[in-house]
């Protein structure tokens, strides 16, 4: 079995035609209905967050509110099933520290999201570096959309970080809206990609 994985990974090398392992594409291709479903759903989903844009932007930020209260819970339990005392006091401040600014997040998501629009530009000027160098550093198939998910992606967050902090009520549900339309095809060409792949 190592042999025939061997022989097939030095078959591929001296290719210089794009190659995938035969176990990686059935794979591939035993999930299309998947990852089409996926991206379909996904960019479905980021139409109606651009359409209701400001709901969306308040929709987010409500839901990493209680995204981090539900840790500052978990934190709170594991501070009572530990004996140190040091640790106690760490995970009892770590709990309520979060719950604390999960519930402030939660009650006032306008406010919120002026100031979640920075950390927004952050991820998103992450998020496209590393998908471009993803799509640079590997053989995907249809690796150009994926490039283009990480250009676009790294274009918005420097548009948030220049419109900060007057459109901080709709770009931040805009933005993941774009991102999640573009994500969706990114899923969708994939799909279509494992029928003429051998």
């Amino acid at each position: 079995m190592y042999n025939e994985y061997l022989k097939e990974s030095k078959k591929m090398n001296n290719n210089n035609d794009f190659q995938i392992h035969p176990h990686v594409l059935r794979q591939i291709q035993e999930n299309r209905n998947w990852y089409l479903g996926l991206g379909i759903g996904l960019v479905v989903l980021g139409s109606l967050a651009i359409i209701f844009s400001f709901l969306s932007t308040l929709i987010s930020v409500v839901y990493l509110g209680l995204l981090i209260i539900i840790v500052g819970i978990f934190e709170g339990v594991k501070a009572f099933k530990i004996n140190l005392w040091a640790n106690f006091f760490l995970h009892l401040f770590l709990s309520i520290f979060y719950i604390v600014g999960g519930f402030f997040i939660t009650l006032n998501p306008a406010l919120s999201a002026l100031s979640l629009t920075l950390l927004l530009a952050i991820f998103f000027v992450v998020s496209g570096i590393l998908r471009i160098i993803f799509g640079l550093a590997k053989h995907v198939p249809h690796k150009g959309w994926l490039i283009l998910n990480g250009v676009v992606t790294l274009a918005l967050g420097l548009l948030i970080w220049y419109e900060w902090p007057y459109s901080g009520l709709w770009v931040i549900g805009t933005f993941i809206g774009i991102d999640a339309i573009f994500t969706g095809w990114t899923w969708i060409m994939l799909s279509m990609a494992t029928k003429k792949l051998k």
